[in-house]
């Protein structure tokens, strides 16, 4: 009877004991990975005074993801901020908290995703196969060794456990799998903005397995609404001081990045040019090319068998779906550089929708019948692929200056990838590289933001002071309200014994900014030498 009872236990969980096992193995070694300086340094090391306060656990849904004197908080993901809390208060800035949190909320979606797709009642070796490689997939990299990644898998979490009480209640019809759905589709909202594709997905999926009810609509719609409702005043109401992209402008952003399509699905077909900082001029569409061809190929191949095409043409336009309307959103925003940013990460919830359509293709039937040894050669051999190219990139996200110097190399026209790495040379006392890779930046975009305060910083610490101010005007005349060059330059005023100008860009920072660290302790020095 216990034999019985622990065979039972052991075939209930073993999918899951798998999964993590495998993703630990693969990513235990992010534990000791520090800060990258692409987002990290605002959110936490910049903001960790913030996150250590408990009762931030509210204002968090009153304010963007960053600062507002960033001029980036057009993002509002409350739910991200929240999640540094805990490791603030326990840890502050070692990062290695951070990177571990990061780790297991990816073996969480993981193993959501096998359960995902067995609650869509695939085989359990599809099912495991899916979750296995979602846990050792490449393009993830970004997503968990990467601090900031955190919020693709928080949404991935949010959104597949919304989808599979939605599944729960097209099986038994409980009220509770519709209340349970709607918060998570709440929580998801909270999250990151394009979960709000969810209910046409939902809807999507209705008409794939020909399951509408208007039983069914009218519960989920009321859910939804509710949730829209309350998030989306809310949202506008933080982001209402953020300059809004004028809908043709949205429009002309979509049109102008739609080919990273392209380069997106190849890096999930084949993972070989990654990158922790992608533009569509440096990347290439081969892989592209190859790998919608092979989609094309499963498809063709489908019709050749009609009633099996029958059968799944409407779960592949369901799994396509997931893809396009959860990957698309990101396409609409651009940086303000003029270049948008392909990141990796961003497939992390969308590529659950190709694994719907692989598996619903001829190819993904034949993985079902085919025999349990060359099934289990065929993953092995994909995971392992997968897992020694994973086990190597990641080690571009150990620290600030591999991940720049990766950024440089695989992004030689992005005028940010090498203003910051000169900003970590500059970090290193390194004056000469910092100076090359901070003009390097300038030559490819002369408005580069921070570029002429970097330069600044720079020959100040050289003793250059009248080429310093030169430079922190530059940055001024172009960024006016940059808050780091006003103090910079006050600083460099208090240096060359210029204390009247000192307390004016001093006092102009506060004004700027009045949470910014050093302002206030500066003019209190001052003030105590009668300055």
């Amino acid at each position: 009877m216990l034999h019985k009872l622990t065979d039972n236990v052991f075939r209930g969980y073993w999918p899951y004991v798998i999964i993590c096992t495998v993703g630990v193995l693969l990513y235990a070694k992010s534990f000791a990975f520090g800060f990258t300086y692409l987002d990290d340094h605002v959110l936490i090391l910049n903001n960790v005074a913030t996150l250590e306060n408990f009762w931030y656990i509210f204002g968090a849904f009153v304010h963007g993801v960053f600062p507002a004197a960033q001029d980036t908080s057009l993002y509002y993901r409350p739910l991200l901020t929240i999640s540094f809390m805990p490791e603030a208060m326990i840890g502050g800035t070692i990062p290695s908290f951070y990177h571990f949190i990061n780790v297991v909320l990816h073996l969480i979606s993981a193993c959501l995703v096998y359960l995902f797709f067995i609650k869509l009642k695939y085989s359990k070796r599809i099912s495991l196969l899916a979750g296995l490689i979602f846990v050792t997939h490449p393009v993830f990299v970004q997503a968990v060794a990467w601090i900031p990644g955190r919020n693709d898998p928080l949404l991935a979490i949010f959104v597949l456990l919304s989808f599979i009480y939605f599944l729960d209640f097209i099986e038994e019809e409980k009220r509770k799998s519709v209340v349970y759905s709607v918060f998570f589709f709440a929580f998801a909202l909270f999250t990151k903005e394009t979960s709000v594709v969810l209910p046409a997905l939902c809807l999507l999926y209705l008409w794939a397995r020909k399951a509408l009810k208007k039983s069914t609509l009218l519960q989920f719609s009321v859910g939804w609404l509710s949730a829209i409702v309350v998030w989306f005043p809310i949202r506008s109401f933080v982001m209402s001081d953020q300059t809004q992209t004028p809908f043709l402008g949205m429009i002309s952003s979509f049109v102008t990045n739609v080919p990273g399509t392209v380069q997106m699905v190849g890096k999930i077909f084949f993972p070989l040019n990654l990158s922790v900082l992608p533009v569509l001029r440096d990347t290439t569409y081969l892989w592209g090319y190859i790998a919608i061809a092979i989609i094309v190929g499963l498809v063709v191949w489908q019709l050749k068998d009609k009633k099996a095409f029958i059968h799944s043409y409407r779960m592949m336009l369901f799994g396509a779906g997931w893809f396009l309307l959860f990957l698309w959103p990101s396409f609409i925003i651009s940086d303000p550089s003029g270049s948008t940013y392909f990141l990796e990460h961003r497939l992390y919830v969308p590529l659950i929708g190709l694994f719907i359509l692989v598996a619903e293709s001829s190819a993904g039937r034949s993985l079902n019948v085919m025999s349990r040894k060359l099934f289990v050669s065929l993953s092995l051999l994909v995971l392992i692929l997968f897992s020694c190219i994973t086990f190597v990139h990641e080690d571009v996200f150990s620290n600030r200056l591999m991940f720049w110097q990766s950024a440089a190399v695989h992004s030689p026209h992005s005028s940010l990838a090498n203003k910051n790495l000169g900003a970590m040379y500059y970090l290193d006392q390194n004056y000469p590289l910092a100076e090359i890779y901070t003009q390097k930046a300038l030559a490819l975009n002369p408005e580069e933001p921070m570029a002429h305060n970097n330069l600044g910083l720079i020959d100040a610490a050289r003793g250059k002071f009248d080429d310093a101010k030169k430079e922190y005007f530059k940055e001024l005349s172009i960024n006016l309200f940059y808050d780091s060059a006003h103090y910079n330059l006050g600083l460099l005023y208090y240096q060359m014994g210029d204390f009247r100008n000192a307390r004016k860009q001093w006092e102009q920072t506060l004004m700027i900014n009045p949470n910014y660290d050093g302002a206030p302790q500066a003019l209190q020095e001052l003030n105590r030498e009668g300055k």
